[in-house]
């Protein structure tokens, strides 16, 4: 027989479950979070702060040796805050029976610091197949840990409400890609691009006067060739001449595209480039002008292709930059391009630019028989254009990783998009946006052209 409690004997204390941490602990490794009373308040702030700090610190890390502190991105932040708010709203109202705020709030709170680790650490060093597949495991794992834990609160499968928080998760991140909502707390200083010397001394007249007939012997070495199917003609422009990196991409690009569409002999390149002003013409506006009508002329303009690839500096205008030592040279605009191509009567034209500002090009050159692909959108500067690089970030992607092997020019300029936005993402800087503009009728022609086998 059991004897009666003593009066003085304490109460037995109740079992409260696992800590908050632990309770943590076990959502993060998949395993059951038992029972226990719902996180406090204290401990939600400790938990978001936590997630804070851990924020700041891989965005510091990321942005070594010299990282910049960037006050006016820090109202971002909230943006992030809402989402997390709002998840918790979602797996909530989404399972049956309802599980407390408080309990999805530490749900959301706990999936911050993978995805965050993942973007921030992981996927700037993965090529795009590798970078697929860590986002398919990652939404794999979060499948389990939402139904693991809204099982341990709600005592039920929560298979929908886990699935509805994935779907919001997705959502979320398409959004804030679209809306480039990234708050970069720290970043790498800009360098800025050594200036020109600007002590090579022309006689500019005489020199610009003699572009003409620079432009007319090139001209004269391209072979029309007899076969009646389509051909491509390559017509490059380098527009800055006190930094290397344009006269070099347009080398590049020249090289790629002629193997590809076999326009080995029907290329022609206009050249600002200090080191040497004698090697090729000049990149002006006028030369421009005279090189497409020269081309035009070779070309049967019904059915031959134009691969028009121009590299330089540009503005918001927009225009690119044209300069070449102490030559007066107008900047090409918009309407300079698209006036100069309407004159030649080339009606079948790839326009490839790598310039700043680039994407501010499309609206004025886009029709059916038009494709125009560009390093950077309309309010982005895109990077690597100084005279310490071979080629811009753009030109490594496009021309020199991406089309050899692509099956299209469509294919290789989401292939070289994606590259970019990886390369950006790790060295911290704003995404240059890279645009493009597939008329479909070209998009056709091209397909149906065969590429030159050597």
């Amino acid at each position: 027989m059991d004897e009666p409690d003593s009066p003085n004997q304490p109460p037995p204390i109740p079992d409260r479950g696992p800590s908050s941490w632990a309770t943590l602990l076990r959502l993060w490794t998949l395993r059951s979070a038992g029972g226990g009373a719902d996180p406090s308040t204290i401990f939600l702030t400790a938990v978001s702060a936590a997630c804070l700090i851990l924020w700041l610190a891989i965005d510091w890390w990321g942005a070594q040796p010299d990282p910049k502190f960037l006050a006016e991105n820090v109202p971002l932040l909230a943006w992030y805050a809402l989402a997390i708010l709002a998840l918790a709203a979602v797996l909530r109202f989404s399972a049956r029976p309802l599980p407390s705020f408080p309990a999805t709030l530490l749900l959301a709170l706990g999936l911050v610091p993978l995805p965050l680790m993942v973007a921030a650490i992981v996927a700037p060093f993965l090529p795009p197949i590798m970078l697929l597949a860590v986002v398919a495991a990652l939404l794999i794992y979060v499948f389990f840990y939402l139904t693991r834990g809204l099982r341990s609160f709600s005592g039920r499968s929560q298979r929908n409400a886990a699935l509805a928080g994935i779907a919001f998760f997705m959502g979320f991140v398409w959004v804030t890609d679209v809306l480039d909502v990234v708050p970069d707390i720290w970043a790498v200083p800009e360098v800025e691009a050594p200036a020109g010397s600007g002590n090579t001394q022309a006689d500019a007249e005489g020199l610009l006067f003699e572009q003409s007939a620079r432009i007319d012997q090139a001209l004269s070495a391209i072979n029309q060739g007899a076969s009646r199917a389509p051909k491509a003609f390559f017509l490059g422009f380098a527009g800055v001449g006190d930094e290397q990196v344009f006269a070099q991409e347009i080398g590049l690009a020249s090289r790629v595209l002629s193997e590809r569409y076999g326009m080995e002999d029907k290329s022609l390149s206009l050249l600002n480039d200090e080191r040497d002003l004698e090697r090729a013409p000049l990149a002006t506006v006028s030369g421009l002008r005279y090189a497409l009508r020269g081309l035009a002329g070779h070309m049967n303009l019904d059915r031959d292709v134009l691969f028009l690839a121009i590299s330089s500096h540009g503005s918001k205008d927009p225009a690119i930059a044209v300069s070449n030592a102490d030559l007066p040279l107008d900047d090409l605009t918009d309407e300079d391009l698209a006036e100069a191509l309407e004159d030649s009567g080339i009606k079948w034209r790839v326009i490839i630019i790598s310039a700043c500002y680039a994407g501010g090009f499309i609206e004025s050159l886009k029709d059916p028989r038009t494709i125009i692909i560009t390093a950077a959108a309309a309010d982005r500067t895109s990077f690597g254009c100084s005279s310490d690089r071979d080629l811009t970030y753009f030109g490594e992607a496009f021309y020199r990783d991406a089309l050899p092997e692509a099956g299209s020019l469509r294919d290789a300029f989401e292939k070289a998009k994606a590259a970019i936005a990886v390369r950006e993402r790790r060295e911290k800087i704003e995404p240059s946006k890279p645009q493009a503009f597939f008329g479909n009728e070209l998009e056709a022609k091209l397909a149906a052209m065969k590429d030159h086998t050597p």
